[in-house]
This record gives structure tokens, C-alpha cells and sequence, in this order.
């Protein structure tokens, strides 16, 4: 799992440059994919979310949609699918992204689409979303996608 060099708008959802002092924030507190080779060859991978604010409530029934998007090799089609869930009592939720043979699908890159809590008092600041291996925020529009390599899978 990666960041993409490409810049690709993120979502804009009452955002904030920097947070004010005292105030309160919701925000992606953990992201990560989880992937799977199943018998078949073909990778099977999640996209799980956590969901918190900067007083350490939890985030229930925010909805999160999140687009994939993949090239066939064989015949070079690409694909664009969204999917959404709901967090749950606890703030998380997950997305099931399909099953793609690595020969013939390498990468899917995962964009938020969109993030919304529902009228709420506090508001969503991506800048303190939880940060990828090169300390940038998911999801922000410094590192707006993550990709899938399916055929580099952690054992």
C-alpha cells in the first residue's frame, strides 16, 4: 500500500487548514487494507476504517465512500467502481474491494470519494487523518490514493 505521485482531488467536506485550539475534529484515526491470496491466485483485499475525534469519541454512522479503480493487462480496460459503508458503534467500517488475479489486474488504486459524519457540531479534518509510511496523511490532498500492489503482498 502506497501513495500515488499523481494528485487526484480529494474530498471536500468542511475541512480546515489547521485545527483551532479547544475545538473538536473527527478524522480518519486508522486506515489500513488488508489483502489475501485466495487458492484461485486471485487477491482479495479490505479496506478497513476507524473513525474518532480529537476528545476520543468514537464517530458512529458516518458513511464513507470509497471509488477503486483497475487496468486489465490483457486487454488494457480500465474500471471504475464506488462502494460505501457506515461506521458502526465503535467507528469502524470496511469495504470489500473484488477479487483480481495479479496477472491480470497488478494494481487497484482506492480514492475517498467521500467522508460525511451527518450534521454534527465538530467537523472532519483530514490534515490529522492517520499517515502512510511517508508520514502524509490518507487521503489529503497531498496523498489522495492508495494503491494495491497484488503482486507484492506482505506473507
Amino acid at each position: 500500500v502506497s501513495p500515488t505521485d499523481q494528485p487526484v482531488a480529494a474530498p471536500i467536506v468542511s475541512p480546515t487548514d489547521q485545527p483551532v485550539e479547544g475545538s473538536e475534529y473527527w478524522f480518519i484515526k486508522r486506515f489500513n487494507v488488508v489483502s489475501k491470496t485466495r487458492r484461485n491466485e486471485k487477491v482479495k483485499s479490505y479496506a478497513k476504517f476507524k473513525l474518532k475525534t480529537t476528545k476520543n469519541n468514537l464517530v458512529e454512522n458516518a458513511l464513507i465512500e470509497l471509488s477503486y479503480e483497475s487496468v486489465n493487462n490483457q486487454d488494457q480496460t480500465s474500471s471504475q467502481t464506488s462502494r460505501s459503508c457506515t461506521t458502526n458503534a465503535k467507528g469502524k467500517c470496511f469495504i470489500s474491494i473484488p477479487a483480481f488475479h495479479p496477472d491480470d489486474v497488478p494494481f487497484v488504486t482506492l480514492n475517498l470519494e467521500d467522508i460525511d459524519a451527518g450534521d454534527r457540531d465538530f467537523f472532519y479534518n483530514q490534515l490529522l487523518n492517520k499517515r502512510n509510511s511517508d508520514d502524509c496523511p490518507f487521503f489529503t490532498y497531498d496523498c489522495p490514493s492508495v494503491i494495491i500492489d497484488n503482486n507484492n503482498l506482505l506473507s
